[in-house]
């Protein structure tokens, strides 16, 4: 082997590699903001978390996800929501409307997911609607779904490697 062979991954190669990582990110980013500002909505894709909304939805769908005037949603629509305390938790929920009714100013929507047996045991208002379902990929969120179950032992793992990949190129010199 010459010396070209066991010089291992240079500095200039790693900060390629950092830089590609960092122009995916953004890229990534990019079309999520570009996204939601053409379908008027802040959070434009969802990954399906549950198995509430089966067999219209399943575990690991990502939807898509536009801005709705609440006034034109209807009965049988797919939405997403903020649902009232205590069941909000940070993350929105998706279930279909099965009735609206209007009392004055206020329109209210009680939903329930397909699977569900019961309506969700609250009603919601216009300030809680967060976008109408426009479409759906099937099972693309099951990457993110299963990343964090493995994501941070990868990532200890590949800095292990790296420190001894390190060690093992200095103690030799």
């Amino acid at each position: 082997m010459g010396a070209k062979d066991r010089r291992g991954i240079s500095k200039r190669d790693i900060i390629g590699y950092i830089a590609l990582i960092a122009l995916a990110i953004i890229i990534s980013r990019g079309i999520y903001y570009a996204a939601g500002f053409i379908l008027n909505v802040p959070t434009p894709f969802l990954v399906v978390a549950s198995g509430s909304m089966e067999p219209t939805l399943k575990v690991g769908d990502v939807i898509i996800i536009k801005g709705v005037n609440p006034e034109d949603l209807k009965v049988g629509d797919i939405i997403v929501f903020n649902p009232p305390q205590p069941y909000y938790n940070g993350v929105p929920w998706v279930h279909r409307i099965i009735s609206i009714q209007k009392v004055g100013n206020e329109i209210y929507f009680k939903t329930r997911g397909d699977a569900n047996a019961y309506p969700d045991p609250f009603t919601l208002t216009k300030s809680n609607i967060v976008g109408v379902m426009i479409g759906r990929i099937p099972y693309l969120g099951l990457i993110s779904l299963n990343l964090w179950q493995w994501l941070i032992p990868a990532m200890v793992i590949i800095a292990i490697i790296i420190v001894l990949k390190i060690i093992s190129e200095s103690g030799g010199k």
